[in-house]
């Protein structure tokens, strides 16, 4: 019922945008005369930014849903379980620990299907049946949260031949080149295009947080799980991920790189 209400939210929200910007448009042709009334679509927009933000924050509800959705009879327990491994996990590998570079964000959300991952373990679920649910939990985190989520995963793509950008992925290239934790990410970004196939943009991983985390929980056989969801992600922005190798399969670099899809 929570996430049905969230949903009607959401999309609500996205109708507001889309209605003030016709306000707008007939604002500025002269047809509207109500100017204060211009306010609401900035309104609306934060509203809509704001709802992502907490939806991509609060990673936890995927994992609930999905685990009510099979488990309908024990899911609070199994939560229980997860929550409590998971905040072992967070302690031994210290991740409450603030990094200034970005991609370990991703450290704190791995860890929680690292927890979910050993309970199920523990509960004689199958190598197959786990990495079934990683991914359906996965998807559905990566899933746009509104149209506005949408647009903006779509946009960001379409941004790369503006030099503006290209600054903007130059200082990036200088937060993640730095390992600025013990077992986090280091990586470069690729802005040549004889480096990306031509695009203009692509990623080296060259040291895995992810990898390290469940190389240190014993549980490297279920690493490479999350490197499928990848696909996924570039899809959403109108991308095909090409990539040739991943750390998780021995490698020592995960090669990203790019082509716009055929029907973008």
């Amino acid at each position: 019922m929570k996430t049905k209400v969230k949903k009607t939210v959401l999309y609500g929200l996205a109708f507001m945008a889309s209605k003030w910007t016709i306000i707008f448009l007939l604002y500025h042709s002269g047809f509207w005369t109500y100017w204060f009334l211009l306010l609401f679509p900035i309104a609306d927009t934060v509203a809509a930014i704001t709802a992502v933000i907490y939806l991509k924050g609060n990673f936890k509800k995927y994992f609930a849903e999905e685990l009510e959705r099979e488990y309908p009879n024990t899911f609070k327990l199994i939560i229980e379980e997860v929550n409590e491994a998971f905040e072992l996990i967070e302690d031994k590998s210290n991740l409450k620990e603030k990094s200034k570079n970005p991609l370990d964000k991703r450290l704190r959300f791995s860890a929680y299907f690292l927890a979910f991952i050993q309970v199920m373990e523990k509960r004689n679920l199958s190598f197959d049946e786990i990495k079934k649910h990683c991914l359906s939990i996965a998807k559905e985190y990566v899933k746009p949260k509104n149209r506005i989520h949408k647009w903006y995963l779509k946009l960001v793509p379409k941004l790369l031949g503006f030099p503006f950008y290209k600054r903007i992925l130059k200082k990036l290239d200088d937060k993640v080149g730095s390992k600025q934790r013990e077992g986090g990410f280091r990586a470069k970004i690729l802005i040549d295009k004889n480096e990306t196939l031509g695009f203009g943009y692509g990623i080296d991983i060259l040291e895995c947080g992810i990898c390290h985390l469940f190389q240190q929980n014993q549980a490297s056989k279920y690493q490479n799980i999350l490197c499928e969801v990848d696909h996924l992600t570039s899809e959403l922005a109108g991308l095909q991920l090409i990539r040739t190798s991943t750390i998780a399969e021995g490698a020592s670099k995960c090669d990203f790189r790019f082509q716009k899809l055929a029907t973008q």
